[in-house]
């Protein structure tokens, strides 16, 4: 029969990992939508494992020891990120909501348990199931561009770049978002630290040992694209490797892998004894600690609830059917839109509220060219963007506008910064005008 005093530290931690979740359940259901339903996050379903595997290490190795008192720190931290989560999610930020996320639980532990860096290191762990590492794929892109052009230049292959696209006699090659080598530098990433973290002891090796990982992965990277292109040029781009080339990046990443491991090999260290008995006294729990944290969780659960705004944009105008006709956006996500028309003038409101992460005017699927219409102009001043776009016979002018608590923007930018300074007094939701002018 399981002894549960004897477990009890594993216990605590396992409410914790469940607690936050259930009390998180926006952000969870954001991190299953992105993170295991992307080649990129392939890996997603073993990080929790591996994090709670990696807590059960350090219970065995005596290590994961309950608090003797409040950390004032911890605590202060803890609120931070409380009250950072709160903005996030009012501002309808996912990047820094899912960062901040990792932090609170992250914090969390801290008060509970000692804070050691190898306690914090499990739940700092879960930052590679969280979808924010796409924000370093232009980087890597124009990096792999610029690395391949110069390999290229030993090849003796006549070469043309432009943009992140390579071309050569027999055919063109794009470096697009899939080829950045993201996957590969997140995999290094995840496996070199964990190595590190069981095996490696001097920070100075465990550094080195992790810049040999990064910039493994990258070079891998660039001669995987540099491969292929010479087989394209060479096969007259009639290889099978031309359009299924995913496994081929595998087939060499794998054996770097296997080298790296080699070459970590002599830095590890092997203790003569490494599993420490657990001392009783940290098996007795702070309950002040747990139920700070307890509290804590509640109160910015309920915070977020409560910010969410059921109608921040009401119309009490009649709204007219929109005809199909018209140039409009592609947007995702709203809940009310009204069309009003001023003589020749459609005005179009598209709101949006804070009912999940990605319901917002700037939503990165969202899209204000209309599709299949030309853009003869485009103008802006300082509260209006302008559009001229045509489409067969038919000519039309847009003018349009980010709002959100009528605070108005023209650019993305500008918009995510009042967005934010908006949440911070305690206002969210956004909302898109879109008025539209027939010119012939």
């Amino acid at each position: 029969m399981l002894n549960i005093k004897l477990y009890f530290p594993l216990v605590v931690l396992a409410f914790i990992y469940l607690f936050i979740a259930l009390t998180q359940l926006p952000i969870i259901k954001n991190i299953w939508q992105y993170s295991f339903d992307d080649g990129t996050y392939s890996h997603a379903y073993l990080i929790p494992i591996i994090s709670i595997y990696l807590y059960g290490i350090l219970f065995n190795e005596g290590k994961l020891r309950f608090s003797d008192k409040l950390n004032p720190l911890c605590i202060v931290i803890a609120i931070f990120c409380a009250y950072a989560l709160f903005t996030f999610s009012l501002a309808q930020f996912p990047f820094g909501y899912r960062v901040t996320l990792i932090l609170f639980l992250t914090s969390i532990i801290a008060i509970v348990f000692k804070p050691t860096l190898k306690v914090l290191f499990p739940s700092l762990f879960l930052i590679f199931l969280i979808p924010v590492w796409g924000a370093l794929t232009p980087g890597l892109q124009t990096l792999a561009t610029e690395a391949v052009t110069i390999i290229m230049g030993y090849t003796g292959i006549p070469t043309y770049v432009e943009g992140n696209t390579i071309s050569i006699p027999p055919g063109v090659f794009e470096i697009a978002g899939g080829c950045s080598g993201l996957r590969y530098l997140l995999v290094s990433l995840a496996i070199s630290s964990l190595f590190i973290f069981l095996n490696i002891k001097k920070a100075s090796h465990g550094a080195l040992f992790l810049c040999i990982a990064v910039l493994g992965a990258l070079l891998t990277n660039w001669i995987r694209i540099t491969a292929l292109i010479v087989i394209g040029n060479y096969s007259n781009m009639e290889s099978s490797l031309m359009s299924d080339h995913n496994s081929f990046g595998w087939y060499l990443y794998v054996p770097f892998m296997v080298l790296l491991f080699y070459f970590g090999q002599r830095f590890i260290i092997v203790s003569e004894n490494n599993t420490n008995k657990q001392n009783p006294k940290s098996y007795q729990a702070n309950t002040r600690a747990i139920l700070f944290s307890i509290v804590l969780i509640v109160t910015c659960s309920f915070l977020l609830k409560i910010s969410i705004p059921d109608t921040v944009f009401s119309s009490d105008n009649m709204c007219e059917e929109i005809p199909t006709s018209l140039p409009l956006p592609q947007l995702h996500g709203q809940y009310h839109t009204c069309a009003n028309k001023d003589e020749e003038e459609y005005i179009i409101t598209y709101s949006y509220k804070g009912n999940e992460l990605e319901s917002s005017v700037d939503f990165y699927l969202n899209t204000y060219i209309p599709i299949d219409w030309q853009v003869i102009n485009r103008t802006k001043t300082e509260q209006w963007n302008f559009l001229q776009v045509k489409k067969g016979s038919a000519s039309y002018r847009i003018s349009y506008q980010f709002q959100t608590h009528n605070t108005q923007a023209t650019s993305l930018p500008r918009f995510k910064q009042l967005k934010l300074l908006n949440a911070l007094k305690g206002k969210g939701g956004t909302k898109l005008i879109w008025k539209v002018h027939k010119t012939q």
